[in-house]
């Protein structure tokens, strides 16, 4: 790293105060479409839209009910643990011919055994397939969107989730489809690497000291890092003040130049899972207004979003 970190911060926010112009100019026109007088508002998004707010929930064809039967008849089996045609039946309220010929396609797939011994069927170890993605960022993102919608409607400035990923962070969702300021069309994709990066650092400061050691030393050895003694002995002072301070800063001679990202961990049982940043044009926010305006809202939502994972992972256990 070229010249002393231990003004990174100072730099960085020196050049955040700029007049409402600068920001007018940067930022992408209104969403509503005006027809003479009124103003007409843009219309809910299905669910593959890329454009407005999307619904997950909204679909953009007709479900098909035998999928949907399938899926029913295996959540039902699995609340009974053990059950007949009849406990399904009279659990779903399916004909018993149609409960049959679903547990035969779940049993041809490896989902569901018939055991005599047990007196009817069963899950198999198979149907644990289905839980192993959402055990990661799926599970984050449906903690997390809600209160990271709430807060890019807010504020107005792009919210971004990454997890960590080998060597980098990989981003996973990103409101900066509905935010009127986002830099960049997507960021989906992306991975911040963990020396320059706003969540890179924050996730470095905030996680275990093996795992913090063990990127250090890759980056130690890494050619295109080069980071040196004196290099390593700076970047650790700069982790210990993410520590003290709770977020993290991206580097500023970094791209895209001309806005300024904010990291903050996202927790669960002492854990980094994720993390969250809060991006905005350098010029937008006066130096003063910084912790107020977007890093205390950042670092609130994420405590909102690592109580509403512990919800989720107490209602699975307790289902």
């Amino acid at each position: 790293m070229e010249g002393s970190d231990s003004r990174l911060n100072a730099l960085l926010l020196e050049e955040f105060a700029a007049p409402d112009a600068d920001l007018r100019r940067n930022s992408r026109p209104g969403r509503a479409l005006r027809a003479g007088k009124r103003t007409v508002e843009p219309r809910p998004r299905r669910a593959n839209s890329r454009r407005g707010l999307t619904d997950p929930a909204r679909h953009s064809y007709q479900p098909v009910e035998s999928v949907r039967r399938a899926l029913e008849i295996l959540r039902s089996l699995n609340h009974l643990k053990i059950g007949s045609v009849s406990d399904l039946h009279r659990v779903t309220g399916f004909p018993k011919p149609t409960i049959i010929r679903m547990l035969e396609t779940l049993i041809v797939d490896g989902y569901v055994a018939r055991d005599n011994l047990c007196g009817g069927y069963r899950v198999t170890r198979k149907a644990r397939e289905l839980n192993s993605g959402y055990a990661g960022i799926s599970m984050v993102i449906d903690a997390a969107r809600p209160w990271v919608l709430e807060l890019t409607e807010r504020l107005k400035w792009p919210i971004a989730i990454g997890v960590p990923d080998d060597d980098a962070i990989a981003l996973q969702f990103w409101t900066g489809v509905i935010s009127p300021h986002a830099h960049a069309s997507t960021v989906l994709g992306r991975r911040p690497n963990l020396l320059t990066s706003a969540m890179g650092r924050a996730y470095l400061s905030f996680c275990d000291e093996a795992e913090r050691e063990r990127c250090i030393r890759r980056m130690r050895l890494d050619p295109k890092i080069r980071l040196g003694e004196q290099d390593e002995q700076q970047f650790r002072q700069l982790l210990k003040r993410v520590q003290r301070d709770g977020y993290a800063l991206r580097e500023p001679r970094t791209w895209p130049y001309c806005t300024t990202t904010i990291a903050t961990p996202i927790r669960s049982d002492g854990a980094v899972v994720a993390l969250a940043t809060i991006s905005f044009f350098t010029n937008a926010i006066a130096k003063r207004d910084v912790m107020q305006r977007a890093v205390k809202p950042l670092i609130e939502t994420c405590a909102k979003i690592e109580q509403s994972i512990e919800v989720i992972r107490s209602s699975a256990a307790i289902a």
